[in-house]
């Protein structure tokens, strides 16, 4: 999916999360409803000249071990439209770029939610021992490696040495949490330093999707391992495991146009 426009908003008008949606089109004329999103995302125009983006989403866990663990995950970012059932989620969750106007990414999160106490959440998600939980960078539905140029800062993943109730078996608890490599350069005390591979921005110059995937390592590249699930005792009860990530990048603001004009133009009022 490609996005066709990016509204922008002021700080003042920024009351919720942007979540990286923005509007919805008819894909069906004969049933009347909003039921495609071509549009979007939201940024915060924050600094004259940029355009600042956060999308955060959500992968809902249901399978158990002996029902088939989920390997590589879209991600779905929810629609700030609760209420509203022609406002539709977004199925896979996409970061926008060009040549032109690079989207450079600088913060990706992951966690699994803890839930509010209701008993709709479960306890936390499994995997085979050894595998980690990753958040990144999609190339043909399959991961990238932590290691790789600004891959860092686009990558955080889970890992756990608690282990889980069979053997094998490794526990991710609910509240556990993992942070990408911040593109920052520290006092190194050499002038001009220049940054790592895993401390660069990561330039999005086209559309680029963000997946949920279980691999062998942070390193893992081009292939998955195992599988992430909830236990059979929380599948029983209804509840769902949630893996809740963040990706925030910043890009360059567009040219102005006519209407950043319009309204000056001719016709003033005189006072």
């Amino acid at each position: 999916m490609t996005y066709l426009s990016a509204k922008k908003i002021y700080p003042g008008n920024w009351v919720n999360a942007l979540n990286g949606w923005y509007k919805n089109t008819d894909a069906n004329p004969v049933d009347g409803t909003n039921d495609s999103t071509i549009g979007g995302p939201t940024s915060v125009l924050a600094v004259p000249g940029y355009r600042y983006f956060q999308q955060r989403g959500y992968v809902a866990v249901t399978a158990t071990s002996g029902s088939g663990p989920v390997a590589a995950a879209q991600i779905i970012v929810p629609s700030p439209y609760r209420q509203d059932d022609t406002r539709t989620d977004i199925t896979g969750m996409v970061i926008s770029g060009s040549a032109t106007s690079t989207g450079y990414v600088y913060r990706t999160a992951i966690s699994v939610a803890s839930g509010w106490g209701d008993g709709r959440v479960a306890s936390g998600v499994y995997n085979a021992t050894g595998n980690v939980i990753s958040v990144g960078r999609s190339v043909s539905s399959l991961p990238t490696a932590a290691s790789g140029v600004g891959e860092g800062v686009f990558q955080a993943n889970l890992v756990s040495t608690v282990s889980g109730t069979q053997a094998g078996e490794i526990f991710f608890a609910a509240g556990v949490q993992a942070l990408s490599t911040d593109p920052f350069i520290t006092s190194t005390g050499a002038a001009g330093t220049v940054p790592g591979p895993g401390t660069a921005y990561y330039g999005v110059a086209a559309s680029t999707t963000v997946q949920v995937f279980s691999k062998a390592s942070a390193n893992t590249s081009g292939s998955t391992a195992g599988g992430f699930y909830i236990s059979s005792g929380d599948s029983a009860a209804g509840r769902v495991g949630y893996l809740i990530v963040e990706v925030c990048y910043v890009q360059p603001d567009l040219a102005p146009g006519y209407e950043d004009i319009e309204a000056y133009l001719t016709n003033r009022t005189v006072s």
